[in-house]
């Protein structure tokens, strides 16, 4: 499994041309130019972080695939968590999904798996959510994250606080499939779903 994990995080020169649609010869001339950071295999071959390449990508405005996000679920209730994942399962195939029961597994999540959406519940034990929402966007590292707040009590004040900590929208518990989906990023088209 572990394996599993290194060859998805860790790119060839080749890969991460494909990747950024360039040659390898100019992947690893930004490499030689100290603009693309690379480590080296005990046989001497470049193999760059995923994280690393997709930085260097959307700091210099290079589109990435799309497949490449990744979902991160931080509620404290277990089976909302659960029903949640199975959702995104079924509506986004694909999708990397990842849970976290509270606000410091939400920091290891993070860490660990780089997600590019956190769908984030407000009031849980430890650190709660405008907390981890402000930490994320106040990290050069985790900026970027598309976080979307949810809670089952809802107020004006609630909603203020978590789009002052970087939300991008509060949901209101219990909310539609559709609206989840949207507000993260993975609204289906019309077209989709007529097909589907």
């Amino acid at each position: 499994m572990d394996a599993a994990v290194t060859e998805r995080d860790y790119l060839t020169p080749n890969e991460v041309a494909t990747l950024l649609k360039v040659s390898p010869v100019t992947v690893r001339q930004w490499s030689q130019k100290g603009l693309l950071a690379a480590q080296t295999t005990a046989g001497g071959h470049r193999r760059y972080e995923r994280n690393v390449v997709e930085t260097f990508a959307r700091a210099r405005g290079m589109a990435l695939p799309a497949a490449r996000e990744r979902l991160l679920i931080v509620d404290d209730n277990r089976s909302f968590n659960d029903y949640l994942a199975a959702l995104f399962r079924i509506e986004v195939p694909g999708l990397e999904i990842h849970s976290a029961y509270d606000g410091f597994e939400a920091g290891r999540q993070v860490a660990l798996h780089k997600p590019t959406v956190v769908l984030l519940d407000v009031m849980m034990p430890g650190i709660d959510g405008s907390e981890v929402c402000r930490r994320l966007k106040n990290d050069p590292e985790t900026a970027d994250i598309r976080v979307v707040a949810m809670t089952g009590y809802h107020s004006p004040e609630v909603e203020k606080k978590m789009l002052a900590a970087g939300a991008r929208v509060l949901l209101e518990k219990p909310f539609a499939s559709a609206d989840v989906l949207e507000a993260c990023g993975f609204a289906r088209t019309t077209e989709e779903t007529n097909q589907g």
